[in-house]
């Protein structure tokens, strides 16, 4: 339920982002958007995932599109992620939205087939002068087969980065899978109703 607030609010604050300035737009030790015809690469573990890695090209100073793969102990799969920047004014706050679509071709949902999952959620981030970067957010994760009706969940998550050269950064995340107000139980796709990600990004 707060997931669907937030990525709701996100949808309100798109709006927006065509009316942002250049000059408000800061991507300094930034590891989820780029700066036009930056690439940036990304390689991660955690909870699913044991190993996931992303290319991001940025299509514009708001919009950053990568493509994905990543395993986890039973499946793999392959996907992409739009990011754009909604509201920012401050070159240390901003409110960005981002989507990830994932494809499995070889997970089942109570034995049928492969799958799809996407996450569209909302981002509220903080920035120090020194590169640090402190977020907190909500998401709706939807789940569907060819046979199955889609499935929906809540997450909210918070997250730091942190600079470790000029071109890298280092980032935690991690995410409590809820449905409405009660975190969820076996039915959750994932497994144990958390998604953790540790991850580092090099500036290309």
């Amino acid at each position: 339920m707060i997931g669907r607030m937030l990525t709701l609010a996100a949808v309100v604050l798109a709006a927006r982002a065509a009316n942002l300035r250049a000059q408000d737009i800061t991507h300094a030790y930034d590891h989820v958007l780029n700066y036009r015809a930056q690439s940036r690469l990304t390689l991660a573990t955690g909870i699913p995932y044991l190993a996931i890695g992303e290319y991001a090209y940025g299509l514009s100073d708001r919009v950053t599109l990568g493509v994905m793969a990543g395993v986890t102990p039973s499946v793999e799969g392959y996907g992409i992620r739009v990011r754009t920047v909604v509201h920012q004014t401050d070159p240390r706050y901003r409110v960005y939205f981002c989507t990830p679509v994932f494809y499995y071709p070889n997970a089942h949902i109570s034995g049928h087939g492969s799958w799809w999952l996407t996450r569209p959620n909302i981002n509220f981030e903080w920035m120090t002068p020194g590169g640090f970067r402190y977020k907190v957010g909500g998401s709706v994760i939807a789940v569907a087969s060819a046979s199955e009706p889609v499935s929906f969940w809540d997450a909210v998550h918070s997250g730091i980065s942190f600079p470790v050269g000029p071109v890298v950064t280092l980032q935690l995340e991690a995410s409590l899978v809820t449905r409405g107000l009660q975190v969820t139980g076996t039915n959750w796709v994932g497994g144990p109703p958390v998604i953790l990600v540790l991850g580092t990004s090099w500036a290309l």
